[in-house]
């Protein structure tokens, strides 16, 4: 089978450069080998004389935010652009064998893939404006959901070793609310506490907006909690400095949190199939924008069992001979996707009178609650995608 590109450019991405392998694929003559900085000027210097011998495609291997610039300076440049699958690199660096590990190795075989195996190159999904600000917003909302179990976890573990019944008091997301971070923020813990006293705790509560009559009662549960403990064990004053500023860091990822969801929310509104989605049962404000950043337009699948299949909720069939078919869990596909789907597929469980009823009969089937719930989100995918194809809300049987 012959390429329609008359150049196949390898690109291994890099932070601050980015190791570029351009191959004529008539010929398989190498037209440019070379470091390129990550800059516009200089990709656009390395990949105009490229645009003489006929069309060109720009292949790499981590279609991230590292290779952003390089699309957007190939796709004003009029060339392709296209990308190798984890799986399919790996597979692709085993054919070539050896355990050499270079930056321009890696362009070669990704040149070379693309020039003679073209099939094996994927697209890279064209988003619009609206899209582009959505999965920026949903990455930078994944790490500050990161940042803030990390700094509850840390702040748990203080804590625990200053004042056990304390943290009991605040276990959980308990933790994360308003008023108990607000306390450890001013006092750090019972030492602190004890200092200012209950009086001057409740009245620097009730000081505070948002903090109405009821947080007397929960200030007086705080103080009930530390009286438990008469000790004062050992390091604790170095340790309730460490509440205050790990408290303060929560606090502030919190209220990160807040703005960005504004942010996705605003975006969300200027997006017609965000209305469409977010009709049907247990899909919210994250597994919407979730889908629409990771999916794209839901028309370059052709069929539901395309999108379920880059989803990861499409199990593989395994048979050879006379041996019995084998059905296992996938575990390829896009994660990020799955997980929004599969959480989604849970509470929906809850409310929702159809999925309820589906759910039940996979459990009366014998199948496990992991494997009914997939199940279920594997249903709900395919209703999504009708619903965005046809254009139609969800709508109840």
């Amino acid at each position: 089978m012959g390429n329609e590109f008359a150049v196949c450019c390898g690109v291994d991405v890099g932070k601050w450069a980015h190791h570029v392998v351009a191959i004529d694929t008539e010929t398989g003559e190498v037209l440019f080998d070379s470091k390129v900085d990550q800059s516009e000027r200089e990709i656009r210097a390395a990949l105009s004389p490229l645009c003489a011998a006929g069309k060109v495609r720009v292949v790499v291997d981590e279609p991230g935010p590292m290779s952003r610039l390089l699309f957007a300076v190939a796709k004003d440049m009029g060339m392709e652009i296209g990308f190798l699958t984890p799986r399919a690199m790996a597979k692709a660096i085993e054919m070539y064998g050896g355990d050499i590990k270079t930056d321009r190795r890696d362009a070669t075989i990704l040149a070379e893939v693309a020039s003679g195996i073209p099939k094996l190159v994927k697209a890279v999904d064209e988003k619009t404006p609206e899209r582009h600000r959505l999965a920026a917003i949903m990455s930078h909302d994944r790490e500050l959901t990161a940042e803030v179990t990390r700094s509850a976890n840390r702040l748990h573990a203080l804590l625990l070793a200053v004042c056990p019944p304390l943290e009991e008091l605040m276990a959980g997301k308990k933790i994360q609310g308003g008023l108990a971070l607000l306390l450890l923020e001013r006092y750090g813990g019972p030492c602190g506490l004890r200092a200012a006293g209950r009086g001057r705790a409740k009245r620097f509560v009730r000081s505070r907006k948002g903090f109405g009559g009821a947080s007397g009662a929960k200030v007086d549960r705080v103080f009930d909690a530390i009286s438990e403990q008469t000790l004062v064990l050992p390091g604790a004053e170095d340790l309730e400095d460490l509440i205050r500023m790990e408290a303060r860091r929560l606090s502030s990822a919190l209220e990160s949190r807040k703005t960005v969801a504004k942010k996705r929310d605003a975006i969300l509104e200027a997006i017609p199939e965000a209305e469409i989605l977010m009709s049907m049962p247990g899909v919210g404000a994250v597994t919407c924008a979730t889908f629409l950043a990771e999916v794209g337009d839901v028309t370059r699948f052709p069929t539901a069992a395309k999108l379920a299949s880059y989803a990861g909720l499409s199990p593989k069939v395994r048979q050879s001979g006379r041996s019995v078919n084998s059905v296992t869990k996938p575990r390829g596909g896009n994660r990020r996707l799955k997980r929004v789907l599969v959480l989604s597929a849970s509470k929906s469980i809850l409310f929702c009178d159809e999925s309820r009823k589906y759910y039940e009969r996979k459990r009366a089937e014998g199948r496990c609650y992991n494997s009914s719930i997939t199940a279920l989100a594997r249903k709900r995918l395919d209703v999504m995608y009708a619903m965005l194809r046809d254009g139609n809300k969800y709508k109840k049987k």
